[in-house]
């Protein structure tokens, strides 16, 4: 694996893992109104980090990048919740009679937002690297070092001498016609 490629998986899993954590605690700080503790955001960037370190070595569908978001969304509430303490979890989980219900559905209708919209992210990506990999790789190397060049080189264009224009009949009819309407003058 070359470094742009470690790179590049490091830093896509790193945006999984913030948009996976961020997206949890300030669900749970909405709805407990009580702050998810630093070593535990940690704890959990870690985890969504590795689950998304290991799956993002190629391209995935949609149905594999919303399962993981599901997945850490799922295991965040887990352990946002059992962090938070046995008095704030149980106020939490007291829905509608069914513990953890609301606080479920919640995090599965997020999960399944921000696992497209990480879907879509991700698919531009490849998109990129589909399309930069027909570039020749010597003006790549210079992009990222941060020089920047014209992909397009202007071409010269060569005028043959007695070729004439074309101007056939159609071509005149929609040179005359061009132009606002002319309008009747009263007399």
């Amino acid at each position: 694996m070359s470094a742009l490629e470690r790179v590049s998986r490091l830093a896509r899993a790193a945006v999984f893992a913030a948009v996976c954590v961020v997206v949890s605690a300030g669900g749970h700080v909405l709805a407990g109104g009580v702050p998810v503790a630093v070593p535990t955001l940690l704890v959990g960037v870690l985890g969504a980090f590795a689950l998304a370190f290991v799956l993002n070595g190629r391209q995935r569908g949609p149905e594999t990048v919303v399962a993981a978001a599901a997945a850490a969304q799922l295991l965040l509430h887990e352990l946002f919740t059992r962090s938070a303490g046995v008095t704030v979890a149980a106020a939490e989980h007291a829905h509608a009679g069914t513990p953890g219900a609301g606080m479920t559905v919640a995090h599965l209708v997020i999960a399944v937002m921000s696992g497209w919209w990480l879907y879509r992210g991700e698919s531009a990506f490849w998109l990129m690297v589909r399309l930069w990999g027909t570039a020749p790789l010597p003006k790549l190397r210079r992009l990222l070092a941060g020089v920047v060049e014209p992909f397009v080189t202007p071409v010269a264009v060569v005028l043959v001498a007695g070729a004439g224009t074309y101007r056939g009949p159609e071509l005149v009819r929609a040179i005359l016609r061009r132009g606002p309407p002319v309008a009747a003058h009263p007399h």
